[in-house]
């Protein structure tokens, strides 16, 4: 196979979807010299694209071992979403105050693109516009710390259900859910958004199966060739 020539934004890129659609599962170990080879560069655009994966923490870097596609344990993702539970509520609520009209615009578009995932049946990209929609939420806290705080956990909290969970299958209560805390936002009742909130992150956890198995890596060379248009 002839690999086209490609840039480490793309080479970002194809690794990142890959991990994504969990063609590289959690546990795939990621090594410098097979991807530069497959890839047909040096290990220093690799080796940035590492880090980038890293600081979005889907790759793992172990001393002594190497990097590995990442995912928290069941017990992690328990800490992360006991967290999620005790921040994002109190991030709603202020954002129900501060929220401005171009961030109401831009939740109910992402809200509207939700939609359209679950009719054309992409859960993966369903998820990609969910993490964004909470994100938007809590951003319009205006609180900074709250919201670096709580960027973190979500990013985390989406690779959870990146690999582990099962609404793909019935999403019928989360859209509802979106739908709710989005009506209070734009009522701007404070309460009544955080204690839908605080219910919501409940049902985030009960949607995660983590006993769903996946199959085996693909190939580099196979997602090269699945990724490269």
């Amino acid at each position: 196979m002839v690999t086209p020539k490609l840039g480490e934004d793309q080479i970002y890129t194809i690794l990142r979807n890959a991990i994504f659609n969990a063609d590289l599962p959690p546990g795939t170990q990621l090594i410098e010299s097979s991807l530069a080879t497959a890839f047909g560069v040096s290990r220093t655009p690799i080796r940035s694209v590492l880090q980038r994966l890293k600081y979005e923490w889907l790759v793992q870097v172990i001393p002594n071992r190497g990097s590995f596609v990442y995912c928290p344990t069941p017990r992690e993702a328990e800490e992360i979403f006991h967290v999620r539970g005790l921040l994002e509520p109190e991030a709603v609520r202020l954002a129900a105050e501060r929220i401005t009209p171009w961030e109401l615009g831009k939740l109910e578009a992402l809200l509207e693109e939700e939609s359209l995932c679950y009719i054309r049946n992409e859960p993966h990209q369903a998820l990609q516009v969910i993490d964004e929609f909470h994100k938007t939420m809590i951003r319009a806290s205006k609180n900074n710390y709250l919201i670096r705080c709580l960027e973190e956990t979500l990013s985390l909290s989406h690779i959870i259900l990146t690999f582990y969970d099962v609404s793909g299958a019935n999403n019928s209560h989360t859209f509802k859910e979106h739908q709710d805390i989005l009506q209070a936002l734009q009522d701007k009742d404070a309460d009544q958004a955080k204690n839908l909130a605080h219910q919501h992150i409940p049902s985030i956890m009960g949607d995660i199966d983590f006993s769903k198995s996946f199959n085996h890596a693909l190939s580099i060379e196979q997602i090269i060739t699945r990724y490269t248009p």
